[in-house]
């Protein structure tokens, strides 16, 4: 039997590529850093997919990042 991966932060049951920070396996970014939790619970991935869906907003205060 294959063992589930857990979120670390909110406990959600991981089916798509998960945030690792430490060592610890996390759903999102949000919850990598303490919460709260960024995923769209109402539009998860499908297992098959690799990448969790987060929303993001933008401080307004803060300048954008660039490359």
């Amino acid at each position: 039997m294959q063992q589930q991966t857990v979120c670390a932060n909110c406990a959600i049951v991981i089916h798509w590529r998960p945030t690792i920070v430490d060592g610890r396996t996390y759903c999102c970014p949000g919850c990598a850093q303490g919460g709260p939790c960024e995923c769209d619970y109402e539009n998860l991935p499908r297992p098959g997919e690799i990448n969790a869906l987060v929303h993001h907003v933008r401080d307004p205060a803060q300048p954008e990042e660039r490359d």
